[in-house]
């Protein structure tokens, strides 16, 4: 990736170029299976909301299997809630865009002086987060490897390459079988802890604004997909033809639009156009609270962002809506839940996030092909595999 494209500040992208050189001057550790399960665990993720939801899953499980276990976290403000919430563990902050060495060395050194026994690294592709595990000394450190060449994998012990294709959720089941090879190979992704301070808040939200006429089935729609790659965006004239088409079925059906401020403008167009009740989810503050409102959802549809694999995780039927990248690899993963991907388009994928491939607009000769070419009969189709209400 080009130096000036590097998303963080100009001297994490150095200090990044530094590692890569000094990287095979390290002693390589190889990892030997583990006798046991480790009790005191550190868990790194940063950035991704959706990949922060299925780390927490493998974390869970992780917890489930082994009730010994003890796991604090190494976050930033994106990832901290969705790691956190409903538990009781330290987590350690740090601010990528605007936190410097002393900050990272500070938590260096309270992290050395807790003496954990094994770190897992969710990252993907960073060698700041591989050189900050191996500075911590901790004896298992666990953590992924993208395809190709790199030195990433030199500062672990236990190094997980990944896959072409295969789902992030099996890679990260791979990096948890790691501390626990008996964890199931095939597992599903578990719900966030609401409190009971945020189920009381959703279910006043929700007398108020959904619950407050005759009960009917209630839809969350997602329009957005967050600040970067907006062509993965399904065209809003489609959003408005799925509601009325539901709409059609069930009279006294509800839309919750789910979002946030950078979705108001779509959230408008959409009350514009759709003439159906409409309900905005943009003031609940907390994912928490977006957890505890999407478990109460008949459906969710969304595009492929985190609240696709939120909604996935809570139990909600969920249906993602895929083109320039691959549900092979991104998926939402849960009981109820499936995709459509119906692109007839030859660029497509055109992301891979393994390889850390994010091109910065859409080249198609017309603007998100790929998503056009999602019709509205197949939402329709999909929905019916993960609805069996007879709503629908």
């Amino acid at each position: 990736m080009r130096f000036l494209e590097y998303r963080y500040r100009p001297i994490h992208a150095i200090c990044e170029k530094v590692f890569e050189a000094l990287a095979p001057l390290i002693p390589t550790v190889a990892g030997r299976p583990l006798a046991g399960p480790p009790r005191k665990v550190l868990v790194l993720k940063f950035g991704g909301m959706g990949e922060a939801i299925l780390a927490r899953s493998i974390v869970e499980h992780l917890r489930q299997r082994n009730p010994f276990m003890c796991f604090d976290f190494l976050v930033e403000d994106r990832t901290l809630e969705a790691m956190t919430c409903g538990g009781e563990n330290s987590a350690f902050m740090y601010h990528s865009g605007a936190d410097g060495l002393g900050r990272a060395l500070a938590i260096l050194r309270i992290i050395r002086r807790r003496h954990y026994d094994a770190i897992l690294d969710f990252e993907q592709h960073s060698l700041l987060t591989a050189a900050f595990a191996r500075a911590t000394s901790i004896p298992v450190r666990v953590g992924f490897v993208p395809p190709g060449p790199g030195s990433r994998g030199e500062l672990l012990t236990h190094p997980i390459e990944l896959r072409e294709n295969e789902s992030m959720w099996s890679a990260m089941v791979r990096l948890g079988r790691v501390l626990d090879p008996q964890l199931p190979e095939r597992m599903m992704t578990v719900p966030l802890p609401c409190s009971a301070d945020t189920e009381s808040w959703i279910e006043e939200w929700w007398r108020a604004r959904v619950n407050d006429g005759v009960r009917g089935p209630v839809v969350a729609l997602h329009l957005g997909v967050g600040p970067s790659a907006q062509y993965r965006r399904w065209p809003l004239e489609r959003w408005v033809e799925l509601a009325t088409r539901l709409s059609s079925l069930q009279k006294n059906l509800a839309v919750v639009l789910t979002g946030g401020r950078s979705e108001q403008s779509l959230m408008d167009d959409f009350s514009y156009h759709f003439p159906g009740k409409t309900i905005r989810a943009s003031d609940l503050g907390s994912i928490e609270r977006s957890a505890s409102l999407l478990r109460r959802c008949d459906l969710l549809v969304s595009c492929d962002t985190g609240i696709m694999h939120l909604g996935a995780s809570m139990g909600t039927p969920t249906v993602g809506l895929f083109g320039p990248n691959t549900p092979a690899c991104w998926g939402p993963v849960g009981p109820r839940t499936t995709y459509v991907y119906a692109t007839r388009q030859p660029c497509t994928p055109c992301i891979n996030s393994y390889r850390r491939h994010i091109p910065g607009k859409c080249t198609a000769l017309r603007e998100s092909a790929c998503m056009w070419d999602i019709g509205v009969d197949d939402v329709l189709e999909a929905t019916h595999a993960v609805v069996r209400d007879a709503w629908f």
